[in-house]
């Protein structure tokens, strides 16, 4: 894929409880214009700072193939003219942001080739995060238990891996401990502001650190990620 311009759009992806939201933030206080957002959430406690606008286009594309944020599908998905229509009448509004612009929804890591069919300029970087402390997450706010996590877990990630593969994105550890450095290096290569105070990220809202291996069978995947965040 050709190189976007340094003020080309920029999309934040992960799997959900990951740490989009608070890359995402990072970005926004490095200067990423982010445009309206959540900024609170009973889950969220700075909001996670997506804009709800694009959350029934994403949840629309997915219904159509049987899928749904939960339940991902196993390939990618081809979104029809009438999606697209929907997603750039949307992405209309965003023209008046100053430049680079971004945006964050973890259902947009399932659903790139239409974003990309619509904004072929468009920028990634993603958010990673240990698979039990994403499943210990998703028990707390859905309910869910550690197989169906894990499942999730692995179809995000794995198409984290092949965004990687197809751009080269930047992936960033959540626990990496030097976290604010990883975000300032990548903030540079958009064009932002490195320098600036980045007071986004707060440790004390982090409430699952995971120091156990992962389990046999997320194990590969979640070294492969690793090895994209080195």
């Amino acid at each position: 894929m050709p190189s976007a311009p340094p003020a080309a759009p920029v999309a934040v992806i992960g799997m959900h409880r990951s740490g989009t939201s608070c890359l995402a933030g990072c970005l926004e206080d490095l200067g990423l214009n982010l445009g309206e957002v959540n900024t609170a959430a009973p889950h969220n406690k700075k909001g996670n700072r997506e804009n709800p606008r694009f959350w029934p286009i994403h949840d629309a594309v997915l219904a159509r193939v049987g899928a749904a944020w939960d339940d991902p599908p196993g390939e990618p998905i081809a979104w029809t003219r009438d999606e697209i229509a929907a997603l750039r009448a949307v992405l209309a509004d965003y023209d008046a942001l100053p430049r680079p612009w971004g945006f964050k929804d973890p259902r947009a890591t399932l659903l790139l080739d239409g974003w990309f069919e619509a904004l072929p300029e468009l920028r990634l970087t993603a958010s990673i995060r240990h698979p039990l402390a994403v499943a210990g997450s998703l028990a707390a706010r859905n309910g869910f238990d550690r197989e169906r996590s894990l499942q999730i877990w692995s179809a995000y990630n794995r198409a984290v891996l092949r965004w990687r593969d197809l751009t080269g994105l930047a992936v960033i550890d959540y626990d990496a401990p030097d976290y604010e450095a990883r975000v300032r290096t990548v903030a540079a290569a958009l064009g932002l502001d490195a320098t600036a105070p980045m007071p986004f990220r707060a440790e004390e809202l982090n409430h699952q650190r995971i120091a156990d291996p992962a389990p046999p069978s997320v194990a590969d995947l979640w070294a492969a990620l690793q090895d994209a965040a080195r």
